[in-house]
């Protein structure tokens, strides 16, 4: 049903991808700047008409710190196995490039899902913030 690749969208794909996986919005202008700049990403593309219908990102340091970020599937597509396949291509570029002692994280905001990858709450050692502009 879907292939993987490694890439960024263009801009306008990322931001279709966010509101169709039901994400807060972006800006264009901030897409356009951070679109690129990431460590590794990845897009999943349906396998018939290759339409991009998932993806996901690393950022970060390249040595200490590696953020997970933008992980989205289409809703419509959610639940058919796109969303493990992007982890898994996250996970096998971390194993290789992430030296040891790394500091690897994420917004989990979906319960159940990045368990399987070794992935615990922080709490109460650490909790995440964030600042919304």
């Amino acid at each position: 049903m879907f292939n993987i690749e490694e890439g960024a969208p263009d801009p306008e794909t990322f931001l279709r991808l966010r509101s169709a996986a039901g994400m807060r919005p972006r800006s264009v202008r901030g897409a356009s700047k951070g679109l690129g700049q990431e460590l590794f990403s990845v897009i999943l593309r349906l396998e018939k008409s290759g339409e991009i219908v998932g993806m996901g990102r690393v950022v970060g340091d390249g040595g200490t710190i590696f953020v997970i970020c933008d992980m989205m599937v289409i809703e419509s597509f959610q639940k058919k196995g796109g969303g493990t396949m992007i982890m898994d291509a996250i996970m096998d570029y971390l194993l290789k490039e992430a030296p040891p002692n790394s500091y690897i994280n994420l917004m989990a905001d979906v319960d159940g899902f990045y368990e399987r990858w070794g992935f615990e709450p922080s709490l109460p050692r650490s909790r995440g913030m964030v600042l919304r502009n």
